[in-house]
């Protein structure tokens, strides 16, 4: 069997992916480290213990038993496992390539005769799959388990878990392809994976049923009564489930209950108000929830569901960078203005309905109502990158950085063992940090995103090299003919100054396209000492031609000034207020590190220079900024990604000023 990687041919730019790129900074490193050492192996321990893995040992005929747990579970172990290759790639860790040499034989032997693989439906009612693909997860699960798939084959050099990925998908296609079972995917996902497939399999038929899925949306008639037969019939199937489970448990003489457990969704439903329950029957209804509510390439606003949206748009774009439909990439434009502009939060976190988990209307930007689910981060990360590639448009590499250091690190705790579903702007101390959830899609989440980061540093195009990404790394990158050896260096987020050397096997005139930040207030740039002037306007690319030689050097200082930020006016929660910003970090005061004042209540001056301080020695290594509030009392803010690392504590963003 051959695999290729078909071109983006409608992309300006060319991924340079992490497999090459080696980072080796202060801040990211670290970060790294922690992943691979020991979230990835504590994430396992949580799988094991929440049945996940069990699941496949019971799917696989080695146990007898019934599948425990929500039926979306499979995807997580999914995401674990495209985290685990990704850390296998660069790094050697025997006891994690045992388990995940054990899971991908257990995925193996659960795959039934045509292809089909899902343990919630193949243990106890093979029958009926696919009956409910607009609320259950069956293709979710189907798409991480051909993007776990590909990054093993990249990891190991193994096709054995490919190859099970392809056999699901050849089945989906025979199902489902050329308006073979009208239904629509309820929870975005499958549509890129199978686009990335179609680009290592060349396999148009992946391709086709891709852009089938997407064009779907919108245009399913009837779509209320579709909508509310497949919520009846989820209800159906999550009670025939509990029933199965009982009967097995009574049979069986468990001491363990594995009844005890309501469905996750219903938990969920349960805890909203009534209020919030008619909004999400209302979102659910409308096609809103799941970005049914119109045809793609008619869109005008992101909707529902912030993770379900993000991976939609993921899908859009690389079936743009495939194809060359303008009306997608002009629908995903619009949005991106209109979420950007109104509808997300000043850390990069979108979802401000709680009872959707999604979007509200233009500036209903409560802080208390900040869902921001880290999920929904790392999606829009996601989009960002291709957006980037299909375009090379400065301000999608400022979002991906803004998300990267705010709404997706924020995720995960400092020691890397705690998470977060949901990520508030103010907090009252009640919201805590756990080691794993019922709905566990973050950490692996996290987890696949680390391990994979050196995906948003750089990119190449005709004209030479893109750097995105001020990152610590090694790498070398093919330029034509030439190879050329890349290093930077770099204080990010702390310090501006970057430094990258170049070695060339031979010297050739190329373009550097360096990203000027847009917060960058002063960009300095010296190249062999010299300095250069042209074009460093902040959130634009400089590009710099010249005849490159070995050993140059690029030495850049984008100046970091601790600065008071106000809000659109139009959010009316944040006028009067400020929140405070120093490069690429946004920052947040919590109480234990301002015990002379109640933080809520307290009124910080606007005209006041502010000072940073470096604290080696506080949560892993930070900037702390300075300053003082109208009664002269003193206050210490720290990044907000690092909050929630010392116990319970009232935390907020959006600060009382004058």
């Amino acid at each position: 069997m051959t695999f290729t990687t078909v071109k983006r041919l409608f992309n300006k730019l060319k991924p340079i992916s992490f497999e090459k790129i080696h980072i080796n900074d202060n801040f990211w490193l670290k970060r790294q480290q922690i992943n691979r050492d020991i979230s990835i192996h504590h994430q396992y321990e949580k799988l094991e213990q929440d049945f996940h893995i069990e699941n496949f040992r019971v799917a696989s005929g080695i146990k007898k038993g019934v599948q425990i747990g929500e039926f979306y579970f499979d995807s997580d172990l999914y995401k674990w496992l495209e985290a685990a290759s990704n850390i296998l790639y660069t790094h050697k860790d025997a006891d994690l390539e045992k388990n995940v040499s054990e899971i991908v034989n257990l995925i193996k032997n659960s795959q039934t005769q045509d292809g089909y693989i899902n343990t919630f439906y193949s243990i106890r009612f093979l029958h009926k799959r696919f009956t409910n693909i607009n609320t259950m997860h069956e293709l979710y699960c189907a798409g991480h388990l051909i993007q776990a798939a590909i990054a093993h084959k990249k990891a190991t050099g193994s096709i054995e878990l490919l190859e099970v990925a392809i056999k699901f998908a050849d089945l989906l296609v025979n199902l489902f392809l050329d308006g073979k079972r009208k239904c629509v995917p309820g929870h975005e996902e499958i549509e890129m994976a199978l686009i990335e497939l179609y680009r290592i399999t060349e396999n148009s038929k992946y391709l086709r049923l891709a852009e089938e899925f997407i064009n779907r949306r919108g245009n399913f008639p009837n779509f209320k009564t579709y909508a509310i037969n497949q919520y009846l019939g989820m209800i159906s199937t999550l009670n025939l489930a509990e029933k199965k489970n009982k009967e097995y448990q009574k049979a069986a003489e468990l001491p363990l209950d594995i009844t005890s457990k309501k469905p996750e969704v219903n938990e969920w439903v349960s805890k909203l108000t009534l209020k919030d329950q008619l909004i999400l029957l209302k979102e659910y209804l409308n096609g809103n929830f799941n970005q049914s509510n119109a045809p793609v390439r008619q869109i005008i606003e992101p909707v529902g569901h912030a993770v379900r949206a993000m991976y939609l748009y993921c899908g859009m774009a690389d079936l743009f960078s495939e194809t060359g439909d303008k009306n997608l990439l002009h629908a995903l434009k619009r949005v991106w203005i209109k979420m950007v502009k109104a509808r997300m939060y000043i850390t990069g976190g979108i979802g401000s309905e709680r009872s959707a988990e999604g979007f509200k209307k233009d500036f209903a930007l409560k802080n208390e109502d900040s869902y921001s689910e880290t999920c929904a981060a790392i999606g829009n990360m996601m989009w960002n990158l291709r957006m980037l590639q299909i375009t090379g448009n400065c301000k999608y590499a400022d979002l991906i950085e803004l998300l990267m250091y705010n709404a997706m690190l924020v995720g995960q705790s400092i020691d890397g063992i705690g998470y977060t579903y949901d990520n508030p702007l103010v907090s009252h101390g009640k919201d805590k940090r756990f080691e794993w959830f019922r709905c566990a899609c973050c950490p692996p989440n996290i987890a696949r995103t680390i391990s994979s980061l050196g995906n948003y540093i750089y990119s190449t195009s005709e004209k030479g090299l893109w750097i995105h990404q001020f990152i610590g790394n090694d790498v070398n990158i093919e330029l034509g003919s030439n190879t050329i050896e890349v290093s930077q260096k770099t204080g990010f987020p702390w310090k501006g100054d970057v430094n990258i050397k170049l070695n060339l096997a031979k010297s050739q005139k190329f373009s550097i396209f360096l990203r000027i930040p847009r917060w960058s207030i002063e960009t300095e740039l010296k190249i062999n000492a010299e300095q250069y002037f042209d074009g460093l306007s902040s959130g634009k690319y400089v590009e710099i031609i010249r005849n490159w030689l070995d050993k140059d050097r690029l030495d850049i200082s984008f100046k970091m000034n601790a600065k008071f930020v106000e809000s659109d006016q139009r959010i009316k929660n944040n006028r009067g207020r400020v929140a405070i910003s120093y490069g690429p970090l946004i920052y947040c005061l919590e109480q234990k590190d301002n015990k002379d004042f109640d933080i809520f209540t307290a009124t910080l001056k606007k005209d006041q220079e502010l000072n940073v301080k470096y604290r080696p020695e506080m949560l892993g290594g930070v900037n702390t900024i300075l300053g003082k509030d109208t009664s002269g009392k003193n206050f210490s803010a720290i990044p907000y990604y690092a909050w929630n690392n010392r116990g319970l504590d009232k935390m907020q963003i959006w600060h009382l000023a004058e």
